[in-house]
């Protein structure tokens, strides 16, 4: 997609790194975002951020790895913005351990996030967007 001004953009694990970056570079092409994150405070941060770039923003708490906040997710947007031209699956984690110390908890959340997350993302908004032919970039970077 090469003209982003006035195009919306979802993006899950938005208020910190490439999630921030991604929103702050987006919103710098005239890209109306829908940031999401599970740090509320983050999210705020980062929308004020966006908001002095002169575009429209929204901020969802989401714990992508909860199919239903997804879905809701995605519902508020398109209720919010009224499209969505891009979805960014960016919310991931990572687990510094080694085989042997890593739990069996800790590989469902991080498959959770990393995995489902993006699935989640990209079913939730599909309908949506293939009804209504807005979608136009899947990208995930999870």
């Amino acid at each position: 997609m090469k003209d982003l001004k006035d195009k919306v953009a979802a993006i899950t694990g938005a208020a910190s790194g490439i999630g921030r970056a991604l929103a702050l570079n987006l919103a710098a092409e005239g890209c109306h975002v829908a940031i999401a994150d599970v740090n509320e405070a983050g999210l705020r941060e980062i929308a004020d951020k966006v908001r002095s770039l002169g575009v429209r923003v929204t901020t969802h708490t989401v714990d992508v790895a909860n199919r239903e906040q997804v879905k809701r997710y995605a519902s508020e947007v398109v209720k919010a913005h009224g499209s969505v031209h891009l979805i960014i699956n960016n919310a991931g984690v990572v687990i510094v351990e080694t085989m042997e110390d890593v739990s069996y908890e800790d590989f469902e959340w991080l498959i959770g996030i990393n995995l489902w997350g993006v699935i989640y993302g990209c079913r939730s908004f599909f309908p949506t967007s293939r009804s209504n032919s807005l979608l136009t970039s899947l990208i995930s970077a999870a």
